[in-house]
């Protein structure tokens, strides 16, 4: 007992020193360049509000040529809508969305802009269990899992210096035990990170920005045309041979576009 008593200092000491460092991580003080891209971002936001679109999406793309930020994508998005600009608005709003996957506003603004766009494109059917993995590995949860991992960790961390510093057997058994589950749930977090990250990395999707471009049976304009796409529409990117791109569509057709018709997501 008293063994056990001597060392608990020590195990909070240690316990409260992790603790600090994951806290004191994770509230660290804004740094100067994110104070500029706060000022940058809030100016924007107010030339918006006063309905200066050019001069907000001019904020909103001098902040996105340096990092990713997801407000700045959505924000864009508005401001591009609001100057009629329906595929540039869409592939912002689409690209937000890869990084806020559940926001109901941008969510809301997309099928608004989706509902304006010429093509009506049926996708094929999916399995209910396609649909729910997909959501787990949503391109925007990566950043979550992340934070779940990290935690995970920190905990099974302390909770296995708790096994080496505590005397009693049973409780020496039971942080173990706590320590290996946790870190195994960090791990199983990691893999999940690692899979919603790679959608975002790997993502093959397209939008059409010409107001009107031919598909073709092959690269090439003596390829035949198969039919007609228009701004605003998504596509699945299958590659690329010179100045022509291989698509798919949801319904399943394939064909082949200008490349410089359409931007990537």
């Amino acid at each position: 007992m008293d063994q056990q008593l001597n060392h608990s200092p020590r195990l909070w000491h240690l316990v409260s020193l992790l603790l600090f460092t994951v806290l004191g991580t994770s509230t660290a003080g804004i740094s100067q360049t994110e104070e500029m891209y706060r000022a940058h971002f809030d100016s924007a936001n107010a030339a918006y509000t006063r309905g200066d679109f050019e001069l907000a999406q001019a904020g909103y793309l001098s902040i996105l040529e340096d990092r990713v930020h997801p407000g700045a994508e959505f924000n864009l998005g508005n401001a591009l809508f609001k100057q009629q600009e329906l595929g540039l608005a869409i592939l912002h709003f689409e690209r937000a969305k890869q990084l806020i996957p559940n926001n109901e506003d941008l969510e809301t603004n997309l099928i608004l802009a989706n509902s304006q766009i010429s093509d009506r494109i049926e996708a094929l059917p999916t399995a209910g269990i396609a649909n729910v993995w997909e959501g787990i590995i949503a391109p925007g949860r990566h950043l979550m899992w992340h934070r779940l991992m990290i935690a995970f960790w920190t905990l099974g961390f302390i909770a296995f210096a708790a096994r080496l510093l505590t005397a009693d057997f049973g409780n020496r058994r039971i942080w173990g035990t706590a320590g290996a589950v946790l870190l195994t749930l960090g791990i199983g977090f990691m893999s999940l990170s690692r899979a919603a990250l790679s959608r975002i990395t790997n993502d093959t999707s397209a939008i059409v920005l010409a107001n009107e471009s031919p598909v073709r049976s092959q690269p090439g304009a003596s390829g035949m045309t198969l039919f007609m796409l228009h701004e605003g529409t998504k596509v699945a990117v299958i590659q690329q041979v010179e100045l022509y791109t291989e698509i798919k569509l949801p319904n399943g057709n394939v064909g082949w576009i200008e490349s410089n018709d359409m931007e990537t997501i």
